[in-house]
């Protein structure tokens, strides 16, 4: 259980930084496009609220389960 704890946690870690780096550049995307639609700018925004919150949720879960493995 102890392990199975340790390796979930980093999976979930390493989830978190691909979500959050998917994020970043969807935001980079949504401030230097220069001649897009509307409705780009709008699926890039909503992109990058949608990976930021889940990179969020995953770091959360991600600690828990580090702290989780330390203190059994």
């Amino acid at each position: 259980m102890k392990k199975l704890l340790l390796i979930a946690g980093i999976i979930v870690l390493i989830a978190c930084a691909l979500s959050l780096a998917f994020a970043m550049l969807n935001l980079f995307g949504y401030h230097h496009v220069l001649d897009g639609s509307p409705e780009l700018y709008d699926r890039l925004h909503q992109r990058m609220t949608a990976f930021f919150i889940a990179g969020a949720v995953l770091a959360a879960v991600g600690t828990v389960c580090i702290i989780l493995h330390f203190k059994i």
